[in-house]
């Protein structure tokens, strides 16, 4: 169920957002993809970080979920790691990848529950892919309780 939420947010966002790349000048290169401001970035919590690998576009944190929106020039295959290594450094757990060569998926987990997807495809201008990542928020994961204790003999 939550990971139906969650593909369904990152749909929802994904249609809703269009910034990043929105074209190109006259030589055919795309512009720059303006940098998300302060008061969203602030958003992120401590150590998530894109910097070494793409531009974060729009922060948004809304009823225990984290969005992040990100443009990047790095191959598929390498900004899927990327994104894998980024969210697992502040605690995330990877749950697996799918790499279709136009699209990939990234998911992660927080206990035992599915904690967020991050989603990639081509962008508007060639060469660049877009990032759409949907986390929960850690303080919204129940703790983990503890099993029934066996009984004593």
């Amino acid at each position: 169920m939550v990971v139906r939420a969650l593909i369904a947010t990152t749909a929802a966002v994904s249609a809703v957002l269009l910034a990043g790349c929105s074209g190109s000048d006259a030589k055919g290169a795309c512009p720059t993809p303006a940098t998300a401001p302060p008061a969203e970035t602030a958003l992120l919590p401590a150590g998530l970080t894109f910097s070494s690998f793409a531009t974060v576009t729009h922060v948004q944190k809304t009823q225990g979920h984290l969005t992040v929106r990100a443009v990047t020039a790095k191959p598929i295959d390498e900004v899927t790691v990327l994104i894998q290594d980024a969210v697992t450094a502040v605690g995330y757990r990877p749950a697996g990848m799918d790499n279709e060569g136009f699209e990939a998926e990234v998911f992660f987990t927080a206990g035992k529950y599915a904690a967020g997807q991050a989603l990639v495809r081509r962008a508007a201008c060639e060469g660049q892919w877009d990032i759409d990542l949907v986390l929960i928020d850690p303080a919204a994961v129940p703790s983990p309780t503890p099993g029934p204790s066996s009984p004593k003999r």
